[in-house]
């Protein structure tokens, strides 16, 4: 699997970086704890936590491996040797690619490595409404808004439920089919400005098209739903219920939105072992391609526990310390069920 090349090329990249893996040094977020002690056979590593990521500990830096947790821009890159980013993410909002291009750093993501896990994560919120609403799945409709590498998955486990399904891709073009769902899931990643902006594509008019009594779960990004609009949404009953594993300004998340909503976690619908193991290979493999170096790195996940998954501990983990948004999904790992 590979992750995502900025559109400089990467054939370009291979023949303009000069160096070999004895002198390149690497450096990796510390929170990326499956990446401990795996890349020093051929880079020379400094782990940072994310605060601590500056042009001044990355002086010396060739590349860099990132999570979301903060922006990534001319800030923290100007003037350093950086020449190749990566983040173990879907998402690449939080980098300035932009900036990124002009300054002939490369990025590369994760694109696609957690829709499995967003998807298992999905199927249990799903059962969950069944069980609160009553209704067996295979009576429901199911809006899917974005069938990209997540939303297919939704859309594949959906279909083994037996629930009819309105799909809406790319998701400027909302149709009124889509507002008859019983449920609708969003699944696009976050556009500012361009072709399909996405930034609250679920807002007050969105909400006013649902059928009363509707649900909406957001684990996509937390600003492609408007918060203030979904609170009224909620306050007034015109939607039955809300699933929230995004939300907007994270961590610094809008409190008051939790006692209104059905299920809450802190952004982990994609953290599951798999997925993280995934995410890291993809990068891995960009970041080898980038410099020309060859490694063969393998994971091991074998000795994880395995069991029955509750969205309804997670949920309640969350909204006994919602401040400690971070540390619960920087510490987060969901395993996969044999």
């Amino acid at each position: 699997m590979k992750g995502t090349i900025s559109s400089v090329g990467l054939e370009r990249c291979l023949h303009t970086a000069e160096v070999t893996s004895s002198n390149l040094v690497l450096s990796i977020d510390s929170t990326i704890h499956s990446l401990h002690g795996v890349l020093e056979p051929w880079f020379t590593v400094q782990y940072l936590n994310s605060e601590n990521i500056s042009k001044e500990t990355l002086k010396n830096s060739d590349a860099l491996i990132i999570r979301s947790t903060r922006k990534y821009g001319a800030e923290i890159l100007l003037g350093t040797k950086v020449k190749f980013i990566g983040t173990v993410t879907s998402g690449y909002e939080h980098i300035d690619t932009e900036f990124c291009k002009q300054n002939g750093i490369f990025f590369a993501t994760a694109h696609g490595s957690n829709a499995e896990s967003v998807a298992d994560y999905i199927s249990a919120v799903l059962i969950e409404i069944s069980k609160k609403i009553s209704k067996p799945l295979n009576e429901l409709a199911l809006g899917i808004v974005g069938v990209g590498a997540v939303g297919s998955c939704v859309k594949r486990n959906a279909e083994s439920f037996g629930m009819r399904l309105l799909l809406c891709d790319p998701p400027k073009n909302l149709n009124d089919d889509i507002f008859a769902a019983d449920i609708i899931t969003l699944h696009t990643p976050l556009e500012i400005g361009g072709k399909y902006p996405t930034k609250y594509l679920a807002n007050r008019e969105f909400f006013s098209k649902t059928k009363k009594g509707a649900w909406l779960i957001n684990a996509a990004r937390g600003a492609v739903c408007n918060s203030t609009d979904l609170c009224e949404a909620l306050q007034t009953k015109h939607l039955g219920g809300a699933v929230i594993d995004t939300w907007e300004n994270e961590p610094n998340i809008d409190t008051s939105l939790l006692p209104l909503v059905e299920i809450a976690t802190p952004h982990i619908a994609g953290h599951s072992a798999q997925a993280k193991i995934n995410a890291n290979k993809m990068i891995i493999d960009s970041l080898c391609k980038f410099f020309g170096v060859e490694c063969d790195i393998r994971f091991d996940i074998s000795q994880n526990k395995t069991g029955t998954y509750s969205i309804r501990t997670d949920d309640l983990a969350f909204r006994k310390n919602p401040e400690n948004f971070t540390e619960i999904r920087n510490g987060y790992e969901r395993i996969y069920v044999n």
